[in-house]
């Protein structure tokens, strides 16, 4: 299973092609072998085009093939020794969904593998070419 961050989801609603780097790992991989975390689906809703009943409706088309994770008490607990224990400091969702994966024995894909590069036993998931 591969965890998608926020990251991908957000670059695939902001582009007008169909080669987004989403687009493209559907293809490769197939829908179902990947996931998002809940707090994906938090991070999306910050976004004020959630506002706009077009640009909501496309993010609920977006991520309605993906199986989603949730939030459990196993995940807060390794994502605060994440935020604990890193040198620098992580955002909280950064630390949610990178925990989400490792508690899933999953690979994180992302836009932004800078901000999780330091995490311990997180599988960044390589990037297409």
């Amino acid at each position: 299973m591969v965890i998608l961050d926020t990251s991908i989801i957000i670059d695939h609603l902001r582009q007008n092609t169909p080669k987004t780097y989403l687009t493209r790992l559907i293809k490769k991989y197939g829908g179902e072998s990947l996931a998002i975390s809940i707090v994906t689906i938090q991070e999306l809703y910050e976004g004020k085009i959630t506002k706009k009943e077009m640009q909501e409706k496309d993010l609920l088309t977006t991520i309605t093939p993906f199986t989603i994770l949730l939030y459990s008490y196993e995940v807060a607990e390794l994502a605060g020794k994440i935020a604990r224990d890193l040198a620098s400091p992580i955002e909280f969702s950064d630390a949610a969904i990178a925990a989400t994966a490792i508690i899933n024995g999953a690979q994180l894909a992302t836009l932004n593998a800078k901000d999780f590069i330091h995490i311990p036993n997180l599988k960044i998931f390589p990037t297409l070419s």
